[in-house]
């Protein structure tokens, strides 16, 4: 027997476990969702080695199929030169022609070659010679376990072991449940009983049982944990919660022994069978050769970046204008460039600004008759403040009327004794409702209509959020127009779980009202302006800062605090809503092709919003699907290019940027933000199975936390199939984004100099990192190390 209760480890493996804990990538809940890189854990190596990695630990190719690359090499999207760029890169020692031949015999499998796993456990081992599902499962009963435990409010009965740690109340109800058994996992409770209370001691024990040793357990221990990763992503979340306020948790390493007692209890029932050779502990899962599928994938991006270089050359510097009549502020999102490009059309003498949506103010923000609320940051960051919402006594009261009922209506729409009755009940109450959605007849409303209370923060910290905003977003040393419009981003649809991540990923997965608001009522309070003024920061008194929301999926624009608008400004805000309804109008018509509309329908506008209200809409918008690359430098430079709506815009001046500290804050906050989107898109595209959430009509909700894909076994990870592909063709290309800076080499370096995470990114291949001079000419490629990389054609 090898019951991993009774074996006694030679030695310790905390630190193979640290290491593939360590490579897990944090999984926000539903309700937060934002853009997450999956491969977050491993960006402390090369993209070739973590590709290869995930290759032998998960099965994964970290690209397309062949035949799509085929595809790009026979209509010119991929050239000779461009193949050539990428071999040359990677030192290896290939041409293009073998390159080429070497694609056309992937073709045939129509899959590229991955290298075998780092051993062959007992899972899979009893999977290949008994035609078994052992590892289907596992995972589904972990998962079974995991959703119970970590139930946000969905479950009427809770869990009774909830209070305490995971591991112990896995075994408490793993050790009654007889579904094991019922499978034929014999002996499972009495295996279960015998496991003691100390994970970190199981996971010692059962590595020993399995013949693990060396860097084999650690690779071993990923692969598990990547088997079951939509759980270990939550839990990953919970950790990197608890450190964000100090604490610390380690529920993830008891996710892992609970794995790996599973293994050990095959390997008592199924000794025979499931013994296999000891694995070799030499062997290093990183390919001695830079695989086929990186160098056609390099070749696509260097394609695609030769493109995009061409057009900023072709722009030229430009010269930045006059104080223009209006400036618009809005997300860095590469849906706003569809929408900024729209409206400089209709309105060239206003100008638009890129800028992460939060704009500056990392606040909390508060609903009315509540004490906390959700954090409107990047998830990198922690809220600075909180900001609550105006509320009468009245509106009050029905706020708290409003809760108790719906407390009440979900206790008896979920009781046992009410579903029986519910429908025949109540039904016909909800046929209006029904008739609305089917018909796509439903209102969703634009915006939430909160006020914030900024009375409620200090003068001195309202005046720091202003002086802060206004550094960086270059206004803090004049040229303000009269009017300055905040505009923040969210997404309307219905039924749809990943809702959320179609907001403001620079907000924290919400959209961009709150942060807005608060950013316009603190700007245009007289108390901080004053207070600028003693830091030397002016305002012009004739400047009047307005809230706005860019709804991505129609592209209608909602203005908030127009009652207090003066009577000085408000033939200025007339037109401002003029040339937002016409560029919407534009915006619209092209995106139209995308969503399968044909731009000259004469109810365009119509059938656009009524992708917003249909209930069975599973592509209501494209969100950030094609984002490619991310643009640090002053409009001019990008102004009147179509960029296709793939393109993130920073406004950046250097010459404005006093102490370089708006650089630094850029490379280290917006650009990581950035590619964390960018990856997840990437790995979503890549392997949908892995790092996407797979069939969005099948999903269902798991503990409020994430989606089962069908009704069980692990949560998901990532977007939807139907976020990257249309059905026909892929939307959105694997790209490992390109950043291009308008700022001075050396001053690049030294900001990387500073910060090895993001250092580490660009060196290690997840991003790539281009300076442009003023005359819009991107000159080099940064190695991450203070070395440049020519940039030529």
């Amino acid at each position: 027997m090898h019951s991993i209760a009774t074996t006694v480890p030679s030695h310790t493996f905390k630190s193979q476990a640290d290491e593939a804990l360590g490579r897990i990538a944090p999984l926000w809940p539903l309700s937060r969702f934002v853009a997450v890189n999956p491969f977050v854990g491993l960006s402390g190596m090369p993209f070739a080695k973590a590709a290869g990695v995930l290759a032998r630990n998960a099965g994964t190719p970290l690209a397309l199929p062949p035949s799509f690359y085929r595809e790009l090499h026979r209509n010119g999207k991929i050239t000779a030169e461009d193949l050539r760029g990428a071999i040359g890169e990677a030192d290896a020692v290939i041409s293009p022609e073998e390159l080429v031949a070497g694609l056309e015999a992937a073709l045939k499998a129509d899959a590229w070659e991955l290298q075998p796993p780092p051993a062959e456990l007992p899972s899979a081992r009893i999977d290949a010679e008994c035609g078994t599902r052992w590892c289907a499962f596992i995972t589904e009963e972990i998962s079974k376990w995991c959703t119970a435990y970590f139930d946000g409010g969905q479950a009427l009965w809770g869990f009774p072991w909830k209070g305490v740690p995971l591991f112990t109340a896995w075994r408490e109800a793993a050790s009654l449940d007889r579904n094991p058994e019922t499978a034929g996992l014999t002996g499972w409770r009495k295996f279960v009983r015998g496991l003691g209370d100390d994970p970190a001691l199981e996971i010692d024990r059962a590595a020993a049982s399995l013949g693990l040793a060396g860097e084999t357990a650690t690779e071993v221990f990923h692969a598990l944990l990547l088997g079951i990763g939509g759980w270990a992503g939550h839990l990953k979340f919970l950790a990197h919660e608890k450190v964000l306020h100090g604490e610390q948790d380690d529920t993830l390493r008891h996710l892992l022994a609970i794995r790996l007692a599973y293994e050990c209890a095959l390997l008592n029932a199924f000794p025979v069978v499931a013994l296999a050779a000891p694995p070799d502990s030499s062997v290093v899962p990183v390919p001695g050769k830079v695989a086929a599928q990186f160098l056609w994938q390099r070749a696509h991006e260097i394609a695609t970046q030769r493109k995009l270089f061409s057009q900023l050359a072709s722009r030229g510097g430009g010269i930045p204008g006059e104080t223009p009549d209006f400036q618009a502020v809005f997300c860095i999102d590469v849906r706003s460039e569809v929408f900024r490009r729209a409206l400089e059309q209709v309105a060239p003498s206003g100008k638009t600004i890129g800028f992460a949506g939060f704009f500056g103010f990392p606040i909390e923000a508060v609903p009315a008759g509540e004490t906390s609320g959700t954090p409107q940051c990047p998830v990198l960051l922690t809220p600075a403040v909180k900001v609550p919402s105006h509320a009468t006594p009245g509106e009050l009261g029905a706020i708290a009327r409003h809760k108790r009922f719906a407390g009440a209506w979900k206790s008896f729409k979920n009781s046992a004794v009410s579903s029986f009755v519910f429908v025949e009940t109540l039904g016909l109450g909800f046929l209006g409702r029904m008739i609305r959605d089917l018909t796509g007849h439903s209102h969703p409303a634009q915006g939430c209509g909160c006020d914030v209370d900024v009375t409620v923060l200090p003068p001195e910290t309202r005046v720091a959020l202003a002086a802060g905003a206004l550094r960086h977003m270059g206004m803090a040393k004049g040229g303000l127009s009269r009017l300055v419009l905040l505009c923040g981003h969210g997404s309307t649809t219905e039924n749809n779980p990943y809702g959320s991540s179609l907001d403001c990923g620079a907000c924290g997965g919400h959209t961009g009202e709150a942060n807005a608001r608060t950013a316009a009522e603190i700007l245009n309070d007289p108390v901080v302006r004053k207070g600028l003024l003693e830091q030397g920061i002016v305002v012009p008194e004739e400047t009047l800062f307005l809230a706005g929301l860019h709804n991505t999926t129609t592209d209608e624009v909602s203005l908030f605090g127009l009652d207090t608008v003066p009577a000085s400004h408000r033939e200025a805000v007339e037109s401002l809503k003029a040339n937002l309804r016409l560029a919407g109008g534009i915006a619209r018509k092209e995106r139209a092709p995308l969503l399968g509309i044909d731009p000259g329908e004469a109810d365009l506008d119509g059938l656009v919003e009524a992708r917003s209200r249909d209930w069975a809409q599973v592509r209501p918008e494209w969100g950030l699907a094609g984002n490619h690359a991310f643009i640090a430098a002053p409009r001019e430079r990008t102004r009147g290019l179509d960029l296709g709506g793939r393109v993130f815009l920073h406004d950046y001046r250097h010459d404005l940027d006093d102490g370089e500290a708006t650089l630094e804050l850029l490379l280290i906050a917006p650009v990581v933000v950035a590619s964390w989107i960018n990856l997840q898109y990437f790995g979503s595209t890549v392997d949908n199975r892995l790092f996407g959430s797979g069939d969005k009509v099948i999903h269902n909700v798991a503990g409020l936390l994430g989606v089962h894909e069908g009704n069980g076994g692990d949560i998901k990870t990532g977007l939807p199939f139907q976020s990257v592909h249309d059905g026909r063709e892929w939307r959105h290309e694997p790209l490992r984004l390109a950043v291009i800076v308008e700022a001075p080499k050396e001053s690049i370096d030294k900001v990387l100099a500073k910060h090895g995470n993001v250092a580490d990114l660009v060196a290690n291949g997840w991003i790539h990192l281009f300076a442009m001079t003023s005359d819009g000419r991107v000159t080099g490629c940064s190695d991450g190390r203070g070395g440049w990389r020519p940039v030529t054609g």
